[in-house]
């Protein structure tokens, strides 16, 4: 594990199928939490922001709700996608257990998650937010695709 792997959970493919989520409308957010990459299991049922340790303080707010959210297809592939995040300042008062990015439904009544992002170099070791700058950025290909053959 390392830096910007992430995996999305196999529910979030259910409940998009059965009509669930409106990705067009509904409001999308991150969390930064403190469980290790590793211990997120992808095939837990309903997965939800309550089931993991989120942190805040300083300059990391509890709930960063995304902009410029955007689902679409090009070909096969349909994509959830959002603007990059704001870069976030090194401060005495930031968190300093952040493991994980999770992306999550902030209008289910659950707050379901969708996926989750490593932010540690190693899978172990937390971000140092006290002593430096972060920025959060979605890779090229959005922050999750479905790709129908």
């Amino acid at each position: 594990m390392a830096a910007g792997d992430n995996k999305q959970f196999r529910d979030y493919a259910l409940k998009e199928g059965q009509g669930v989520y409106d990705n067009s409308s509904d409001s999308i957010a991150i969390a930064f939490i403190s469980d290790a990459y590793s211990t997120v299991d992808v095939n837990a049922t309903n997965p939800k922001l309550s089931d993991y340790t989120v942190v805040s303080g300083g300059n990391i707010l509890a709930v960063n709700t995304l902009s410029s959210v955007t689902w679409a297809r090009s070909a096969g592939v349909t994509t959830l996608d959002a603007a990059d995040l704001a870069t976030f300042s090194k401060d005495a008062s930031n968190p300093t257990n952040v493991k994980c990015a999770l992306v999550y439904n902030n209008t289910s009544a659950s707050d379901d998650a969708y996926c989750v992002y490593d932010l540690t170099a190693d899978g172990t070791t937390s971000l140092d937010l006290v002593n430096s700058d972060f920025t959060f950025s979605f890779g090229a290909s959005g922050i999750l695709t479905a790709t129908v053959a």
